[in-house]
């Protein structure tokens, strides 16, 4: 049985010469999506290593197709084509309805059983609607175990339990995985991202994710996860700075009854409860020397000790770090241990600011307005195009967070239907006085009330902290917390 069409009459092509830039006349039998037998004098010289590229003439253009050959025998070389792209596998499929014979069977095209006038052969239960638009792809789809038949007989049992094991990390994931349409990208930049997260996620290994504050490095760690065998599994968030340092340590690895004063029960640590999940690191570039120590020893030998306790517990955890950190910096001046960096970097992923992602910000805002204002029951307002102009041109210091921030209040304060730049507080940005992005002058401007105590709160109020992430002086941030009357007590 056969599991493609073929053309019965010989087709003419071309193969491109570049040495000389000319083409060389061939002749193709029996094409189909898979393959065609060429033509060639016997004295050809036509290696077994030779991939060519096949010019097949279609409607004014050409069909370009790679193919390689695959045996040789009396009647020509049998090519089979590599991988095609979706249009010109289209094209290819029409080329070949085009140039078929009367379609009036009264076999079956593929196992040459009588057919009746069927639109379905009552035999191998293939479609004979061949001019539908979508049967080639259809037809693949339900030949495709048959092709894979086909191949195991040619494999060794190593190489098919390899094969196996490596679907099993491919399509598993991909059945469970939601995409979250707020990770979203079409610049180079997050395709590259995107493509990283797809090749580290089936494996076992540790992920450093860098970027600065607000770009969604979370979101980078829960794509992971959710494309990971571990899907199923706890994913458990620590966020470093938000902890004061004498917690910490609890959080991270638990304690025991009477291990400290108020230690009235034992506790499980956020480690232990990652257990065969994945554990992810928020914000690492926070975490005081000491813990640095106890993580490193987790990361190399699998386990955990509960503060109060002599016993080790091993666990199968899976290690999600991220930071807005210079680590490679960190380490140099001595605030990060390097053994701990090499051992969270075997895989980075860096995310770019929202400044350097093109048109991702108009299709973000545009999310993010219909997000919210459904949750506010505000559905009918849009941007307007001066608003447009300073989405793209605004710099975005707070980059993803800020962008939420301000089109939350947008929804809130603007009075018309169309959300202009003053509604989302970007006058400014027209003036290009205000987009020198290395001065004290924009960034104190930019650290508006809503970023502020959102950074302090993350940082459970502790001023060394919140001046770093926001990379400003402590004095700065008292002025601010002045100036916004910001209540701390």
């Amino acid at each position: 049985m056969r599991l493609d069409i073929r053309l019965k009459n010989p087709i003419k092509a071309f193969i491109p010469l570049k040495e000389s830039g000319k083409k060389k006349k061939i002749i193709l039998e029996g094409l189909s999506l898979r393959g065609a037998l060429l033509k060639l004098p016997k004295d050809e010289n036509f290696s077994k290593k030779d991939i060519v590229e096949i010019l097949i003439p279609y409607q004014g253009i050409e069909l370009k197709i790679l193919a390689k050959k695959i045996r040789k025998s009396k009647d020509g070389i049998a090519l089979e084509f590599l991988i095609i792209e979706r249009e010109t596998l289209l094209k290819l499929w029409k080329f070949i309805c085009n140039n078929l014979y009367p379609v009036s069977w009264e076999v079956c095209p593929y196992c040459n059983s009588p057919i009746n006038h069927n639109k379905i052969c009552p035999n191998c239960k293939f479609s004979l609607e061949i001019f539908n638009p979508e049967y080639v792809f259809n037809h693949f789809k339900r030949t495709f175990l048959y092709r894979v038949k086909y191949l195991i007989n040619q494999v060794k049992i190593d190489d098919l339990i390899n094969l196996y094991l490596n679907l099993n990390k491919l399509l598993l994931p991909k059945k469970y995985y939601n995409e979250n349409i707020e990770f979203v990208g079409t610049c180079k930049e997050m395709l590259k991202v995107f493509s990283l997260i797809r090749k580290v996620a089936p494996l076992n290994i540790p992920v450093l994710i860098l970027g600065k504050s607000g770009t969604g490095k979370e979101l980078v760690a829960q794509a992971i996860y959710e494309k990971s065998l571990r899907k199923d599994k706890p994913f458990i968030v620590i966020n470093c700075a938000a902890i004061p340092e004498t917690l910490l340590e609890a959080e991270l690895f638990g304690y025991e009854k009477g291990a400290f004063t108020g230690a009235h029960t034992s506790k499980k640590g956020k480690v232990e409860l990652a257990n065969g999940g994945v554990l992810f690191l928020d914000e690492i570039g926070e975490l005081p020397l000491s813990l640095q120590a106890k993580i490193l020893r987790f990361l190399e030998d699998g386990t955990v000790e509960r503060i109060g306790s002599e016993k080790s517990k091993k666990v199968d955890v899976r290690v999600i770090a991220a930071t807005n950190r210079d680590l490679e910096e960190e380490v140099k001046n001595g605030n990060f241990r390097a053994d701990l960096y090499y051992r969270l970097s075997v895989f980075t992923i860096k995310l770019p600011p929202l400044k350097e992602r093109g048109n991702d910000k108009i299709i973000l805002a545009n999310y993010f307005l219909k997000k919210f204002g459904k949750e506010y029951g505000i559905t009918s307002k849009q941007f307007s195009e001066d608003a447009k102009k300073a989405i793209m041109e605004y710099h975005w210091p707070g980059n993803v967070r800020e962008l939420i921030n301000k089109i939350r209040r947008a929804l809130v304060l603007s009075e018309n239907e169309k959300i202009s730049p003053k509604d989302l507080g970007l006058d400014i940005t027209l003036n290009p006085e205000f987009m020198e992005t290395n001065t004290k002058k924009y960034k104190k401007i930019f650290i508006d009330r809503s970023k502020l105590l959102e950074t302090l709160e993350r940082c459970s109020f502790n001023i060394s902290k919140t001046a770093k992430i926001l990379n400003i002086s402590r004095p700065t941030v008292y002025n601010l917390i002045k100036k916004y009357k910001i209540n701390l007590h």
